[in-house]
């Protein structure tokens, strides 16, 4: 769940006494563009220009800038927030970063703890530790509180999938796309997974389709594949697998995954040419192990050996 992610703040329109009228990102009220606004600040402009760089995923540089804005201003609560927040996202300290994440954001509630924004990333926190009860109760805390943060929904809807509950997340990824005035396309995508794990296969395929009319993604279609699978439609996901070999000819997963669902059908000749051309398109165990296995069902023992004594020679 590390990931930039807009956000309804009202804290930051009205963030620390210290600040006055700054350049603000626009971002974080759930809007995609910058929205400049009278600057007096130096320490204003600083933080909006790491609250920026964070958008754009540049959180290394981005937790440089707040750690000095900290320094001058260590109990303002706002920057405590966003300092945490581009822990918890930089990549290049994954290890530390979300231990680091969390001090400065129970930190910032201990001085104000209606902050919802702090709720929500301490819910990251959490979630991103494989704590998901605790994520629920930290999101939850964050749309109860005086300035609550609408992210939570989004959050907790995660959370909540993880424990395996996911008829609730369905109801808070529903309300996070109701209040998310510019939802993103992973928002949608996590609702079909959630549909998908609630076994409401139709709603799913019917989501997935409308996003890769938006934007063809490979992993969209294997979802919808396997919502397809599970439905008993394999003729179908034959059909939209010879959709993605045909846009990607050189992606030895595609063939894999048609490989298997030839199998599934019987058909083991077409199988093995798959099976065939994945293994020519990127050498494994896998796909030399499964078409060993489809030869021994055509009857020819010789080639499964020949391809299992391949498999022991890698």
């Amino acid at each position: 769940m590390k990931a930039a992610t807009a956000t309804t703040y009202d804290a930051l329109v009205r963030r620390a006494n210290w600040f006055g009228k700054l350049f603000f990102v626009a971002a974080v009220l759930n809007c995609s563009m910058l929205m400049p606004v009278e600057a007096s600040s130096a320490d204003g402009r600083a933080f909006d220009e790491a609250i920026r760089l964070g958008i754009l995923g540049h959180y290394g540089e981005s937790t440089r800038i707040l750690r000095e804005i900290q320094r001058k201003h260590p109990n303002d609560p706002y920057v405590l927030t966003e300092l945490g927040n581009a822990y918890l996202n930089n990549y290049n300290d994954v290890q530390s970063g979300t231990d680091k994440a969390e001090k400065c954001l129970r930190r910032a509630l201990e001085i104000d703890p209606e902050l919802g924004r702090a709720w929500v990333k301490l819910a990251e926190c959490s979630d991103a530790k494989g704590d998901f009860v605790s994520g629920v109760k930290y999101a939850t805390k964050a749309l109860s509180v005086k300035k609550p943060d609408f992210e939570a929904y989004h959050e907790r809807a995660g959370a909540l999938s993880n424990l395996k509950r996911d008829k609730e997340a369905l109801k808070d990824i529903e309300m996070f796309l109701k209040t998310n005035p510019r939802p993103e396309r992973k928002h949608f995508v996590q609702r079909a997974t959630i549909m998908e794990n609630l076994k409401q296969y139709d709603r799913a395929v019917a989501e997935y389709r409308r996003l890769l009319k938006e934007k063809y993604e490979d992993q969209v279609v294997y979802r919808e594949v396997a919502c397809l699978q599970a439905m008993g439609k394999q003729e179908e996901a034959i059909k939209t697998l010879n959709e993605l070999v045909a846009h990607n000819k050189q992606d030895d997963t595609g063939y894999l995954s048609r490989a298997r669902a030839y199998e599934s059908m019987g058909k083991h000749k077409e199988a093995i040419a798959d099976f065939t051309k994945a293994y020519e398109l990127q050498p494994s165990t896998a796909a030399l192990k499964e078409r060993a296995a489809a030869y021994e069902k055509m009857g020819r023992r010789d080639l499964a050996d020949k391809d299992r004594k391949e498999i022991e020679r890698l």
